[in-house]
Formats: C-alpha cells, structure tokens, sequence
C-alpha cells in the first residue's frame, strides 16, 4: 500500500514539474505556445448593421484621384510575406489596409478583430461593399467566386481541390440573367438591409465593377491610365500565386480561410472607408475609434501608397497619422515595393516585379523620429522581417 501511495506521489510530481517546465517553454515564446497557437487576448467587437453603415460614413473623407479603377492588385509577391506575417503577429488586433481585394488574404492569416480598408477612392470603398454581399450570401469559395463572375457553375459537392474549382468557374459560362439578379440583390441589400446612403453615382459605379468582373472573369487584369505596362498578372494568376514555401495561401484556396473571411464580412468586422493615408481625417478617426473598442493595431497595409507621398509635403501627414495609432509590440507593415528606379530589393524573389516586405513599425517610428528617412530606399530597406 505504501508502495502504491509512493508510485503516485512520484508521478504527481513528475506532471507537475513538467507543467511547470511547458509554462516557462511558453513564456519563452513571448506569449506564443510552441505547438503553434499565436493569439492575444481577443476584444469582443459587435458591430450592427446600423453601426457599419454609420462608420462608413463617420470615418470617411472626400475622395481623390488616383489613376486605375484597381480591381484588383498587380503584387505577384503579395504570398510571399504570409508565413512570416503569421509567425511574428499575434492574432486578435485590429488590421489597416488599403485596395481591393488582395487585403482578404492578409485579413484571413492576420485573423484580427478588426479590419478598416482605407482608400483614396470612393470606387474602392464601393467594390468592398460588393464583395461583401456576395461573400455574406455564398453557400461557399466555389459559390462566392460563381457569383462574383456571374457563371453558370454547378454546385460543388464535398471538398474541391483549388485547381478543380478554378477549372470549374474557367470554364462555365456566363450568365447575363444571374448577373441582372445579383446587382439587384446587392443593391436591394445595401440600400434596404444595411440602409447605406448611396447616389445614384455609388450605384453606377458599383455596377461597373461588377460588370467588369462579368466581362473580364478570371481573366481580370490590372490596368492603369496613361502608365501602361504589359504583363500585370490575371485575377486568377493572382489567386494561384503561392508563398515561399510553394503553398497557395490565397483566401480563396481553403475552405477555412474562406470561412474566417465570411465570418468577419457577415459581422460586420470588415469596414471599407474612403480615406487618403495623408489626409487629416479618415486614419485619425480610425485610430479614435479603435481607441475606444481598446484595440491596437498589429497589422497595417500600406502596398506602395508610401512611394507616391513620400518626397511631398503630406508625408509628414501621413506620419502623423500613423502615430495617431495604438499599435502592439509586435505591429508590422505590410507593404509592396516595385524597382521603379531600377534599384532591385535584397528580398526580391526570381520571376516577380514587386517585392513584398514586412517590417516592423516600431522601427519605423523611431526612424521618423530620429530624422533617418531621408528617402524612400531608406522605408522599404530597413527594419525588415526575413520571408
């Protein structure tokens, strides 16, 4: 009897030294577990239908010009920084974004509590509300991309391999009546469900989009005004592009993916504004508003809008803005860079124009405090994060 008492003393203390021993592993880590679970203390955010619409209009500013309609990203690199994105953040912070959208891929990895998607134009703004009733309504990917398109596609059964989808909404047809349904749908739901104050201009423009993705299908491309550039990827060359590691990671590629974005879009979580990152009002009423949910950023997209503030008087806005901002300690930029000064960056990877970086923003503020910005090489060539 007393054996037995001995046997499971010794193994009380066995379980509870190695209790002990994995607690002090994991504060090690930083706070991250090393079997892989990356999340920080998560604010509960509601936000009505109501309040989705308010914000809209709350935190946005009049438009600008830029010139593309930017349906979609022209960054072939944009996979490459998701590993690293989700190996250095923490999940449950509130995500900046800017475009269309090749911010889903980031959101999804990202998973924040959060997401605000600024942008100069109105038409981005307008585009994200599409998406948004078409992703609240999908039964699934497969359904959502059939949608967007407006193709006649059989309904997938049981899981489907990325490739079979993409095969199976390439080669269905278009359908000009599910197209005129849809935007009536989308503009019903918006007008009457969310209760938006849209023109009849919001309207047009919103139907254009759409009409472009019906047109154009998969074979969507980039495209600019008075810049043009042969090349610029398709909407599925862009939806296939893969990590360094050779994964695809697109929210598109994986049901669950999809399913966090769908979760956020349906929780009203994801919020589009129109916005200048150098502007005086939209980033600054973000930052007060996510100051009072008690939210922090931890990731800020920012493509390569800095190259066109930059050498301008508004830059010095623009850090200001960003300093208006609560951020995490271990808040990144996300950000794109393109040779346009025929300078290759370190991080560029064979075979893509764009190199996307992460970096960290603390870094990024010190430097601007300490005068060390004295171009832009000196943004994208610092403080960075290995891919």
């Amino acid at each position: 009897m007393s054996n037995a008492k001995h046997s499971v003393s010794q193994w009380l203390w066995v379980f509870l030294g190695l209790t002990l021993g994995l607690g002090l592993i994991f504060i090690g880590f930083g706070g991250r577990s090393p079997f892989g679970e990356t999340s920080r203390t998560r604010v509960q955010v509601q936000i009505t239908r109501t309040e989705f619409a308010a914000l809209i209009e709350d935190l946005s500013e009049p438009e600008g010009y830029f010139d593309t309609d930017n349906f979609i990203s022209n960054e072939t690199s944009y996979m490459h920084v998701v590993p690293s994105l989700r190996e250095n953040v923490l999940t449950g912070g509130a995500y900046i974004g800017v475009g269309p959208d090749q911010n889903f891929t980031y959101i999804v990895h990202a998973q924040p509590s959060i997401a605000i998607i600024a942008d100069i134009r109105r038409q981005n703004m307008l585009q994200h509300l599409l998406f948004k009733v078409l992703i609240e309504e999908a039964r699934d990917r497969h359904d959502f991309l059939c949608q967007l398109l407006s193709r006649n596609c059989a309904p997938q059964e049981g899981e489907t391999e990325f490739a079979d989808m993409l095969f199976a909404v390439r080669t269905a047809s278009p359908d000009p009546g599910l197209f005129d349904r849809n935007i009536e749908n989308v503009i019903r739901v918006l007008g009457e469900d969310y209760e938006l104050s849209l023109t009849g201009l919001d309207l047009e423009r919103i139907e254009y989009v759409y009409r472009s993705f019906f047109e154009a299908g998969l074979g969507m491309r980039f495209s600019t005004l008075g810049r043009p550039r042969p090349g610029y990827p398709t909407f599925e060359e862009l939806i296939r592009e893969t990590d360094v590691d050779g994964q695809y990671q697109n929210y598109l590629s994986d049901d669950t993916l999809f399913s966090r974005l769908q979760q956020l879009q349906r929780e009203n979580r994801i919020i589009p504004i129109v916005g200048d990152f150098a502007g005086l009002h939209a980033l600054r009423a973000a930052a007060t508003f996510l100051e009072a949910k008690g939210l922090e950023v931890s990731v800020f997209y920012t493509s390569n809008v800095e190259f066109y503030l930059f050498d301008l008087p508004e830059w010095r806005d623009y850090v200001a803005n960003v300093r208006a901002f609560g951020f995490t300690d271990d808040a990144v930029f996300i950000r794109s860079y393109f040779p346009t000064f025929g300078r290759p960056h370190p991080q560029n990877l064979p075979d893509h124009r764009p190199t996307s970086l992460i970096q960290h923003v603390a870094g990024f503020l010190d430097d601007a405090r300490d005068g060390r910005h004295q171009s832009y090489w000196d943004i994208v060539a610092r403080n960075l994060i290995p891919h």
